[in-house]
């Protein structure tokens, strides 16, 4: 029985992080895209503001993510999302899998040193930080994508 629920605990955290990777590369793919379709896949916000329809702004929260979505007529165009983690080798696994996504869907990877990445995609410039949060003792991956001109 134990080694049941062992096994059925380690493939329901498996199935946990391919989603969390699965969905780092969701928010790459939110740029250009209405804010509407921001709403239906990430659901309701905790803030939104829809006033201003040339720069419209939607966040959300949970416990080791932010992200935000802003927008103008021409969909979004830029995304900031920061991702917690416990460990520095929990955030580097999460870059390694989010690169090689990045990487198997043709996307230009730009190492510039073990914690800081550029990547271009068509219409798309991303950069990768990772740092130490001295004063809560975790890990942070800052994630900025930017809607690019360059297609």
């Amino acid at each position: 029985m134990q080694t049941q629920k062992l096994i059925l605990t380690v493939i329901i955290l498996l199935l946990a992080s391919s989603m969390l990777f699965a969905q780092e590369m969701k928010y790459c793919e939110m740029i250009g895209k209405d804010v509407k379709e921001v709403l239906r896949v990430y659901g309701k916000p905790v803030h939104q503001d829809l006033s201003n329809p040339s720069m419209k702004c939607v966040f959300y929260q949970s416990k080791s993510s932010r992200a935000a979505f802003i927008s103008d007529q021409d969909g979004v165009y830029q995304i900031q999302v920061d991702l917690t983690y416990d460990s520095e080798k929990e955030a580097q696994k999460s870059i390694s899998k989010f690169l090689l996504n990045c990487v198997q869907n043709d996307y230009k990877v730009d190492t510039l040193d073990i914690t800081n990445f550029a990547v271009k995609a068509p219409g798309i410039k991303m950069n990768l930080n990772l740092f130490r949060n001295d004063y809560l003792n975790k890990y942070e991956i800052k994630f900025k994508a930017d809607r690019s001109e360059i297609k």
